[in-house]
């Protein structure tokens, strides 16, 4: 992996991440590769907690007898520690040399190492844009993807005032991957009444995000906006200016009746 370099919107991170596991019945030359495999393998392309984001991959990986010494730990086997982000060698230089010694705890016969790796993170923040390219439009949202591998999702609340949706060949309905109701018919069309054609790139605002999934790791879902922060507080602004109003027009209708 290359050094990433930081900038305000960059939501890739590289982190160094250690866990005490049990060790294969194999040399300990042969451990690394299966560790590696079994340990780090599993949490590509999904959320995991410990490291705050979404794995894409690692590297140099290392088997040690201790913990590194950046990474707080605690005596548990199924404890996972994380160092802070840092692209600097001289804060990642760890505790991982000389010679690998195992370790049998309580009355497991499995002997136990520290394997640790150095994991290239992707991790989203709210009001980050993202280049992103279109994959599915509905009457309801748009769906864009981020790397080619996260999906954001964009509701017709958050376009663009001047874009309409064109109801042709509507009526066709399909229940999309991420378990919204679709309309295969029509598409989005821009302010000068062009077609938004799949595959368009675009720039989208990061509004919120969550996960979602059993312990240990899950999916990540990313709700986008194509409206800039101060073009989504005066819609919101305007749309309350216009409910106080109808609010106010419906008491003085019940004031007059009365």
């Amino acid at each position: 992996m290359s050094p990433i370099q930081e900038s305000e919107d960059n939501l890739l991170h590289v982190t160094r991440i250690s866990q005490y596991v049990p060790l294969p019945p194999i040399s300990l030359h042969a451990a690394l590769p299966a560790l590696s495999a079994e340990v780090f393998s599993p949490l590509l392309l999904t959320y995991y907690p410990p490291a705050k984001g979404v794995i894409l991959a690692y590297e140099d990986v290392s088997l040690s007898a201790q913990p590194p010494k950046t990474s707080t730990h605690k005596s548990s086997r199924k404890h996972v520690s994380s160092a802070p982000d840092s692209d600097d060698d001289e804060r990642r230089v760890e505790a991982e040399e000389g010679v690998v010694l195992t370790r049998c705890v309580d009355e497991y016969m499995a002997p136990y190492v520290w394997a640790t790796a150095s994991l290239l993170v992707w991790r989203p923040a709210p009001n980050a844009y993202l280049d992103a390219t279109l994959t599915h439009q509905a009457g309801t949202h748009i769906t864009l993807a981020h790397l080619n591998t996260f999906a954001i999702t964009v509701m017709k609340e958050h376009l663009p005032a001047d874009w309409t949706w064109n109801a042709a060949q509507t009526g066709k309905k399909k229940k999309g991957f991420d378990g919204r109701i679709a309309d295969e018919g029509g598409w989005w069309m821009d302010g000068e009444l062009n077609e938004v054609k799949k595959g368009t790139s675009m720039r989208v605002r990061v509004r919120e995000w969550d996960v979602r999934g059993g312990k240990g790791k899950g999916v990540l879902r990313v709700d986008g906006s194509l409206l800039s922060l101060e073009e989504e507080r005066g819609r919101a602004a305007k749309k309350a200016g216009k409910a106080a109003q109808g609010r106010s027009a419906r008491e003085a209708e019940g004031m007059e009746v009365d």
